[in-house]
């Protein structure tokens, strides 16, 4: 396809600042930006007039289901919602059945992204067979293959040795460790965040211990064996405060924080019930207060979803049996700018960093991330001016779970480009 998107206001990263230009694209790639591109050829004109366009989102953190779970999400499904959101490449976490343990199975994860994904999606791979925690994968053989890391998804890597050897694996292969923290001894079932939440539903808790245990644990050891470790939707005061200590000693340790971390309290899950439950759980004003401070002071390194699509109904059960997770990536920008760019707290261009080029950045994603002449045609085109109510009905995703239901939220994806394929407009 060729197309020629005119007065849009495209982000400059190198100047901090946005620019009035037209984009040409022909093909998978952006072919020129400049003003008043003229054009004679059969290109399809877009119009971006009053439009903010960033590089195509970059999400390091998805559940895509399948195989295994198509009841709750398809690769296809999963992939539009997360067009729809604006992004334009995801990375799908390994907790499907079979995982991604092999190469065999890895094989057959990538054929099924090729015949069903929208946009780009590159597979995390798991750390141990079946995500079990038992039999640690063929590591050097897999990171030879199309992925971006290692994880277990949302089970700890107990095994101190298998940490070890992953940091290890990835100093070499720059293939890191990404790692879900929760020390399970802290808890028994878990559920909500412990304090007055867990009270109210008389379920057992989860402390803050359990998180920020296990993070300085995998500090501890990326200190004694360098690589890379990525540590996943960090949600305690806690956490931040090691983690931003361990930046300072140069350690090669990158985080990410979810758009409901940073913008719901534990008070939602008394007024919404299982539909705010998630792991890890929402928190205190206090832990959101110093997840903010922590992205104003460069110690996150990215937003990224956790998308978690479930079928209704395992949400009607009870709080402590009820699955934990959100459907986020249709509001994951929404969400973002209207808790972090309306009240002032970040700027817009510190927003569209967060998601798209620091991810880019940390996990050596080439040609993307950026607006520039021969980088992948990955964009995504905004209305900040346009309001809308959150409609858990309208998702396009199979995963109507959200904790939103009926919020306003400014800030609309109008259009996203992937490869330069017009791969979701927004119809109004």
């Amino acid at each position: 396809m060729k197309l020629l998107i005119k007065g849009g206001k495209l982000v400059d990263f190198e100047n901090n600042c946005f620019i009035l230009r037209d984009i040409l694209i022909d093909g998978k790639f952006i072919k020129k930006i400049d003003r008043n591109i003229r054009v004679q050829e059969d290109f399809k004109v877009i119009d971006a007039n009053n439009l903010y366009i960033s590089p195509g989102f970059i999400d390091a953190h998805v559940h895509l289901r399948e195989p295994g779970f198509e009841h709750k999400e398809t690769i296809y499904s999963g992939t539009k919602a997360c067009a729809k959101g604006g992004f334009t490449h995801v990375f799908s976490m390994p907790n499907t059945k079979p995982s991604p343990d092999s190469i065999e199975n890895l094989n057959d994860l990538l054929s099924r992204i090729n015949e069903s994904a929208v946009i780009k999606v590159t597979p995390v791979a798991s750390v141990t067979e079946g995500i079990g925690g038992e039999e640690l994968v063929d590591l050097k053989k897999l990171s030879k293959e199309n992925i971006i890391g290692f994880s277990d998804d949302g089970n700890p890597v107990n095994s101190i040795d298998y940490v070890y050897k992953t940091l290890l694996n990835s100093i070499k292969t720059k293939k890191p460790l990404i790692t879900h923290s929760e020390d399970r001894s802290c808890f028994k079932v878990g559920a909500v965040n412990r304090g007055k939440v867990s009270e109210y539903y008389s379920v057992d808790g989860i402390p803050n211990e359990a998180e920020f245990n296990m993070i300085q644990r995998d500090i501890d050891i990326l200190e004694e064996t360098g690589g890379h470790l990525h540590i996943c939707h960090v949600s305690s005061k806690e956490s931040i405060d090691i983690i931003r200590n361990a930046k300072l000693r140069g350690l090669n340790v990158t985080c990410e924080v979810t758009p409901h971390h940073l913008s719901l309290t534990e008070d939602v899950v008394m007024e919404k019930g299982a539909m705010a439950k998630v792991n890890p759980p929402l928190k205190t004003r206090v832990d959101v207060d110093r997840i903010i401070k922590g992205i104003q002071e460069g110690t996150i390194d990215m937003i990224a979803t956790d998308h978690a699509p479930h079928e209704i109904e395992s949400k009607k059960l009870p709080i402590d049996k009820a699955s934990y997770g959100f459907s986020g990536a249709e509001t994951a920008f929404s969400v973002a700018y209207t808790y972090l760019v309306k009240p002032r707290k970040i700027n817009l261009i510190e927003l569209f960093r967060l998601m798209s080029y620091y991810p880019s950045k940390v996990f050596n994603v080439e040609k993307e991330g950026t607006i520039k002449e021969s980088y992948f045609a990955n964009l995504t085109l905004i209305n900040l001016r346009r309001e809308y109510e959150v409609k858990s009905s309208e998702f396009v995703s199979k995963g109507k779970n959200t904790p939103f239901e009926g919020e306003k939220l400014n800030g609309k994806v109008m259009m996203t480009i992937y490869n330069g394929e017009i791969v979701y407009e927004e119809e109004n």
